[in-house]
This record gives structure tokens, C-alpha cells and sequence, in this order.
């Protein structure tokens, strides 16, 4: 769903925390850290528990000489005064007061189940809290009353509850973000029965009082079928061929409000296990070979290492992150694609290991990949504009690292480039860029593909 902004906190965030009876309790927890004198804020998270689930035990916060991991529960009321003080510039971690140093705005997101946040569908509601200047690096965590960590990094990957966080380079440092999981319904599963249909099954506090239906579209080729279904008895069966190349649905009720949502396209082998197109999910190795063997086209782009510090451009000259992101526009614009880093214009996998150990300046693991991505994903939405969800993983062929960046087609065309003036397309195996005066033509047919 699409990102909204107020510059007051947003009647989601409070009617929630005042109405909060479905929620036993929040939990809020910060990561904090001391580098030079003045206590930062590296990322604070508030999340709401279920009535029907187990509330985690509650855990002491962790001190240490140059950081803090802080953990308090609070109730709906308390939630509200913390909302309160954020929005008037300032936050109270027990003994703590921190100050922020810029105006923010308040960003509200509807999330499906499968995200990067939590565990369930509901919206992620966060403020921007940057305070004066870089915050001071901080290495390892060492008392002799608390669990040991290398860096500040592992501490808040361990600490905070997202499924996945990347570190310095997170997208999500210097915010303040709610956790509001969707209570009322919510999309629980969606399988391919032997009959030929989509089974649909619904979960939630309020799926026997509302009046519920599943609404979408799955395309094939070019064409696009709509799809509904009402949901009776916790359930919904949509009529969806699996050789379908696309497909998108939604969970609303008869007013039209969104409880959940789930968008898939064929290509897509990078996604969360609700996924339901094709009978057989292929490894991502299998699709890494799979590409080498069909070569680049529509759906696919070959490109060597590319460091997220490099320059967008030289002059006139074109850099290779910044011919990443076109393409990454390009296939957000049209059909969606797959980058693949690591393998050559030959269709030989040649791998990005030691490119990588010499970004890193340390041996390539899993902690070491996962910075990059995260510095990676960062770095292109920081200079597209436009909504693009990216995906972005790693297989390793043979001894050959190979990093693939998902794009799948936007659904609030058009996508482009910060600072330029042209609309980029995909047309066979090449991107076109389509000045301003071709773009109200592209945009009204909705079917880019269509005109190429």
C-alpha cells in the first residue's frame, strides 16, 4: 500500500492506542548508544501484543559502557504520552532525554502479512528522530553482567524484533516506529486446491462480524482478469489458473477497508512461502541457472559487483550503479525483472566474493552479505522516486556468489529517477527512456507492455 505522510501523528496511530482493548500490552524497545559523550538513538521500536498471544517474558534492559538496550512495557495510555513527547521533539528512555534535531514527518504503511517488520499483517507508523550530526561509532559490548556482542550491529539485530536488519546501513535507523498488528483479519493462508481454485482462508478477532470479500486480478500475458470472491466461514475460493504470470488480491470489507494483501508475480522466486503461482517453486539456484541458460531479456539483467558508495554518475558518463537503477525503474515500470550481480554479459557466473571480502575489508559470512544488501536496497530507493518494493537475495553456484534484486512492476506508475527527466521503460532486453511529452500516452493505457 502506499506510504502516507502527516505532520502530526496520525488518527491510525492514536484512535489504535486508545481503543487498544485487543491489544494486552506494548512493548516498547530502544537500542541506544554513548560514543562520544551524548546518548544517540540508533532505532526504537513500540509493539502491540495480541490478547491471543503469549506476551514475551519481560527481560531487564541491557547496560553497557557506550550503549543501552532498553525494554519497557506500557500500556495504551502510556503509549499515547510517549506519542505526545516524540511529536513535541524529545523521547524519555528511564533516566535518558533525548532531543531530536530536525523536524519529521509521520509515515503510515499498510503491510501484508509477509513483511520486513513483524509477524502479522497491520500498519507500521514511524517518525524520523535524527538528532545533531553522525552518531559516533560504537564496537563491542562488554560487561561483566550482560551477554557479550562483536558490534552495535549484532546488538540491535538481536534486540530489536524485525525479522531482518541490516545494520548501519538500515533504512529503519533514527526512527521511532509502532507495531500495530491487524487484529480484526487478516489473510492466513492461500493454497492451490486440486479442484483449480485459489483457497483463501481468513483469520482474526472480527472475521465472524464482518462482512468480508476478496477482491483482485491475475494477468496473463497481457490480459487482466478481475477475481472476487465473499468470505463465508472463514474462507474464499478464487477461480486463479497457476500458469498465471501475475496476481494481486485484497481483503476488504463492504466499505471498502483494507485489512490485508497479497501481490505475487510469476518470475518472483525471492518472496515469503504465501506465495501461490506455479505448482513447484524452484530453488534460487535453479533460477540463477535458469537465467544464465535464457540469457538477458524482458525479466532479466546481467551486472558485475556494485558498490552502494559508488557514484550515480561521472560527468556524462553513465556508472554502473546507476545503470542498475535505471533498470531497476525500467522493469518497475513495465513487468518487473530480475537483476542479477555476479554474472557476465557471456551468461557466466563469475561471482561477486572477491569484490565483496574488498567492500567489506573482512571475510565474506552471512552478516557480511546481509550488510551489503541492506546498504544495497538502500542506496536505490534513495535515489528513485516512486514506490518500488524490492527483494533482494543470494546463491551460491559452485564457489560463485551471485546477489539477485527482485523488482516487481509498481503499482503507482510512474517510477524514475531522481533528478531526470525521462520515463524508463523495459523493451526486450534493453531499457528505453521515453521523454515527458510520451508519458500521459504510456500512463493512460495502464499497460506499458502493450505499446512495445
Amino acid at each position: 500500500m502506499v506510504r502516507e505522510f502527516t505532520d502530526k501523528p496520525p488518527s491510525k496511530l492514536i484512535d489504535r492506542l486508545e481503543t487498544s482493548h485487543d491489544i494486552r500490552r506494548f512493548r516498547r524497545r530502544a537500542v541506544l548508544t554513548n560514543g562520544n559523550g551524548r546518548w544517540e538513538l540508533v532505532c526504537c521500536t513500540v509493539e502491540g501484543f495480541l490478547l491471543d498471544e503469549s506476551t514475551p517474558q519481560t527481560v531487564n534492559s541491557r547496560r553497557y559502557r557506550q550503549a543501552i538496550l532498553y525494554e519497557e512495557f506500557l500500556t495504551g495510555e502510556e503509549c499515547l504520552r510517549f506519542v505526545s513527547d516524540v511529536q513535541e521533539g524529545h523521547a524519555q528512555f528511564g533516566d535518558i532525554d533525548l532531543q531530536r534535531g530536525q523536524n519529521s514527518q509521520w509515515a503510515t504503511e499498510l503491510l501484508p502479512v509477509n513483511n520486513d517488520y513483524m509477524a502479522r499483517a497491520g500498519y507500521v507508523i514511524s517518525l524520523g528522530f535524527a538528532q545533531h550530526g553522525n552518531r559516533a561509532s560504537v564496537s563491542t559490548l562488554l560487561a561483566s553482567d550482560q551477554p557479550y556482542y562483536p558490534e552495535i550491529d549484532d546488538a540491535a539485530r538481536d534486540w530489536l524484533p524485525f525479522p531482518m536488519y541490516h545494520g548501519h546501513s538500515d533504512a529503519r535507523n533514527d526512527q521511532i516506529i509502532f507495531l500495530l498488528p491487524e487484529t480484526r483479519a487478516f489473510i492466513a493462508s492461500a493454497i492451490f486446491s486440486e479442484k483449480g481454485t485459489l483457497d483463501i482462508t481468513v483469520a482474526g478477532a472480527e472475521v465472524d462480524l464482518l462482512s468480508l470479500q476478496i477482491k483482485g486480478a491475475y494477468w496473463e500475458e497481457k490480459s487482466m482478469h478481475h477475481v472476487d470472491a465473499n468470505v463465508i466461514d472463514a474462507r474464499a475460493a478464487l477461480v486463479v489458473p497457476v500458469a498465471a504470470d501475475r496476481l494481486e488480491y485484497y481483503l476488504i470489507d463492504r466499505e471498502g477497508t483494507v485489512y490485508d494483501f497479497h501481490r505475487e508475480d510469476r518470475f518472483s522466486r525471492l518472496t515469503s512461502n504465501r506465495n501461490a503461482l506455479g505448482s513447484v517453486k524452484h530453488p534460487l539456484e535453479d533460477q540463477v541457472r535458469g537465467a544464465c541458460r535464457d540469457g538477458e531479456g524482458l525479466h532479466v539483467e546481467f551486472k558485475p559487483f556494485i558498490a552502494p558508495e559508488d557514484k550515480f554518475s561521472l560527468g556524462s558518463k553513465k556508472t554502473k550503479l546507476r545503470e542498475v537503477v535505471t533498470t531497476v525503474v525500467a522493469f518497475a515500470n513495465t513487468n518487473g525483472g530480475n537483476i542479477y550481480l555476479g554474472i557476465d554479459d557471456d551468461c557466466i557466473i563469475t561471482g561477486i566474493g572477491q569484490d565483496l571480502q574488498k567492500w567489506a575489508e573482512s571475510a565474506v559470512d552471512d552478516s557480511v552479505i546481509n550488510k551489503y544488501l541492506g546498504a544495497l536496497k538502500n542506496k536505490i530507493k534513495e535515489v528513485v522516486h516512486g514506490e518500488v518494493a524490492l527483494h533482494l537475495a543470494h546463491a551460491v553456484i559452485g564457489d560463485a556468489l551471485v546477489v539477485v534484486i527482485e523488482v516487481p512492476p509498481s503499482p503507482s506508475k510512474p517510477i524514475s529517477l531522481q533528478q531526470d527527466q525521462y520515463l524508463y521503460v523495459r523493451t526486450g532486453a534493453s531499457n528505453r527512456k521515453l521523454p515527458p511529452d510520451q508519458w500521459m500516452s504510456v500512463l493512460q493505457s495502464d499497460k506499458l507492455h502493450s505499446l512495445f
